[in-house]
């Protein structure tokens, strides 16, 4: 384990409440249930305390933004709903005394939230890979904005492929000598709007910056990677039409059967 998640672990010891009270969706059919499930991850084992299968599904691991789940519900439905995915994202915000910021702000600060992110993907993907019903072969790690930048430069070998939305994977005010986690042969998409407010070229915050406003630059040699540039989107991706047939053609696509 890498000393500083080893660290970051430690000092915020209810990290698993996280795991706990995560946020999921689980599909209609889900070991018989009759409709799909959305809610706490809690409220689902109480729901349903003896449910079993022997099916194993394929999984997105969900890093939602600094704001909550609020995009990820969207998002959530339509994965869990068309795909017939398991939906699982940790609740971040459930973790005691945990860093917090408003932009802009001194880097240092970005920084703690940035280790409690990555730290939080690292304890829930070895939660979720133990899970019988989880397809380990089929894992996805997916993150938006803040969330987006966690799962960018998560290290591993482990995930089936990863979607960024809302953020650039690019160095800026937000993250200082950005480099990818993913091996150059993982399946790799990064969605975002030109007029995002955080991360565009244009955006106020990056004014100090050279930015592109995209992940060009650090994806270029990865063989198996997708940037999707949208014209006039801002940070809510959710309100864009191109976007949830992007995240679903690539899960299509690289689901392994």
């Amino acid at each position: 384990m890498n000393k500083t998640i080893k660290k970051t672990l430690k000092k915020y010891d209810n990290i698993g409440d996280t795991y706990t009270y995560a946020y999921v969706g689980f599909p209609k059919g889900f070991a018989g249930i009759k409709k799909a499930f959305y809610g706490s991850y809690d409220a689902f084992k109480k729901k349903y305390p003896n449910i079993t299968t022997d099916q194993v599904y394929p999984t997105l691991l969900y890093m939602h933004g600094s704001s909550g789940l609020y995009r990820g519900e969207v998002y959530r439905k339509y994965i869990v709903e068309e795909l017939g995915f398991i939906f699982f994202a940790p609740n971040s915000h459930k973790i005691k005394n945990r860093p917090f910021y408003k932009s802009p702000t001194k880097k240092s600060k970005y920084i703690k939230v940035h280790k409690v992110r990555v730290a939080e993907i690292d304890y829930n993907y070895k939660k979720l890979s133990k899970l019988k019903f989880v397809d380990t072969k089929n894992i996805f790690l997916m993150g938006n904005s803040e969330g987006g930048l966690a799962s960018a430069i998560f290290k591993s070998k482990k995930f089936s492929g990863r979607i960024i939305t809302a953020f650039s994977c690019e160095s800026s005010y937000f993250y200082k000598n950005f480099k990818l986690g993913s091996q150059k042969s993982e399946p790799f998409l990064n969605i975002i709007g030109t007029h995002d407010q955080f991360f565009a070229k244009s955006s106020k915050l990056n004014k100090n910056y050279k930015v592109k406003g995209n992940g060009i630059e650090k994806l270029k040699n990865y063989k198996n990677a997708k940037v999707v540039i949208l014209p006039k989107a801002k940070h809510d991706l959710t309100l864009n039409i191109y976007v949830k047939d992007e995240i679903l053609n690539f899960l299509r696509l690289w689901h392994k059967a």
